[in-house]
């Protein structure tokens, strides 16, 4: 039968974590033609190999050792080492729009009466639990959804060199996160736009130009600020939308190409450059 534990039954080597603010959807979609995948011959991205454990392996760890964090949903491709680390487990959607939406399902099984859903994506391997309750205690708490944007500044400090989109705000150039924090009913409004956000990812223009003629002359002119595009995209999705400025670089790191291995990009120290002891 198809790889999913069952959403009802929590595994047996699932994590025990007391009842905290959030479950957790970490979205692994995809399969072997991923670049990365592709290039080491892992049959999906999340399952790349990195120093003993599977890319992905790195974010569900970071969960598990987040205090507000109660459950764990797996969307994608799996191995035992990933599995044994969830709650739940099911295959991923053609789309991330579908995986997210598979995901919230199996989450409103599990999930506490007022927990938020965390949307996290599974390539991210510098995220730490301290970041994910950083992030979560952060958000507005009545907010509907919050996504985290990175500064540039703090970003290159830890990264330099490492290619990102950047946008250019009155507050500042930043890049989108990796995360999502989404109440249910808030999410199934986000959805159709989750879709317009996956193909434009990589061109910002295009993506505001879908939001209207206004937020696009803002941005090309770097006169939108977050407080703007917060109240622009709270009227278009009938939501209260946080944009949660972020200076913390592991929100907003992915990996993408075979060149941006951890192995150049010290895995395990998150200091900024000029910090850093011999």
């Amino acid at each position: 039968r198809p790889d999913v534990t069952d959403a009802a039954t929590p595994s047996p080597t699932a994590h025990d974590r007391r009842p905290a603010a959030v479950t957790a959807v970490v979205l692994a979609g995809g399969d072997r033609t991923d670049l990365l995948a592709s290039r080491v011959g892992a049959p999906a991205k999340a399952l790349v190999p990195l120093k003993g454990r599977p890319l992905g392996a790195y974010v569900l760890d970071a969960l598990r050792d987040a205090e507000t964090v109660r459950t764990i949903v797996w969307v994608g491709a799996t191995d035992s080492s990933i599995r044994a680390r969830v709650d739940a487990a099911l295959p991923g959607g053609p789309r991330m729009v579908d995986s997210m939406a598979l995901g919230a399902g199996a989450a409103d099984v599990l999930r506490g009466p007022d927990d938020r859903l965390l949307f996290v994506t599974a390539d991210i391997p510098w995220l730490r639990g301290a970041s994910v309750d950083r992030f979560v205690r952060d958000a507005r708490p009545d907010a509907d959804l919050v996504y985290p944007v990175v500064g540039r500044a703090a970003s290159e400090a830890t990264f330099p060199g490492l290619k990102r989109t950047w946008i250019r705000l009155a507050d500042g150039e930043v890049t989108g996160g990796n995360l999502l924090l989404a109440r249910t009913d808030a999410l199934r409004r986000l959805l159709p736009w989750v879709d317009f956000a996956t193909r434009d990812r990589k061109a910002p223009l295009r993506l505001a130009w879908r939001l209207g003629p206004g937020v696009l002359v803002r941005l090309v002119t770097g006169r939108a600020s977050l407080a703007f595009l917060e109240r622009h995209l709270s009227r278009l999705l009938g939501s209260d939308v946080h944009a949660l400025h972020s200076d913390d670089p592991a929100l907003g790191t992915d990996v993408d190409r075979p060149d941006q291995l951890p192995a150049t990009l010290e895995l395990a120290d998150l200091r900024p450059k000029e910090s850093r002891t011999p």
